[in-house]
């Protein structure tokens, strides 16, 4: 990701402790990151899900580029039971990340999602022309839905 004119690009990672959160932190490790400032947030740094804890947030690192990784996710258990809870979290926390970009004229972001918003039944190998061939698992409808 590189600065505009000498710009220091401040890039927001949400989700930044997790899976894919920590792989990203560690490929960069290996990379010259000049003019670029990196900073990896966990659900400590504040709750997503209420917009203004996140605007705090837009206001305290003034991203320019934001990678949000961030989800309310869980194992199949909490997937089945909290499957409502699994589809307005995420919806919210998505929109704040949105709508904060929007207002803080982020440049650039870029959502991730994850494998079980796709089909339940499908062939594989999967890519991403197949998202929308049939509903996901159904221990999975909360947080594919919302992704």
């Amino acid at each position: 990701m590189a600065a505009l004119a000498g710009d220091e690009a401040v890039i927001l990672v949400t989700g930044g402790t997790g899976l894919v959160g920590c792989g990203v932190k560690e490929a960069l490790e290996s990379m010259n990151k000049s003019n670029e400032k990196w900073i990896f947030l966990s659900s400590k740094d504040g709750n997503l899900i209420e917009l203004e804890e996140t605007k705090k947030i837009f206001e305290k690192y003034k991203p320019t580029h934001v990678l949000h990784l961030a989800a309310f996710v869980g194992g199949l258990f909490r997937n089945l039971k909290y499957k409502v809870e699994f589809y307005r979290w995420n919806v919210l926390m998505n929109d704040n990340i949105m709508e904060c970009c929007r207002l803080y004229k982020v440049r650039k972001l870029v959502s991730c999602l994850s494998t079980c918003i796709f089909p339940d039944k499908t062939s594989y190998p999967i890519d991403e022309t197949m998202v929308h061939s049939g509903p996901p698992h159904s221990s999975n409808e909360g947080y594919a839905y919302a992704k």
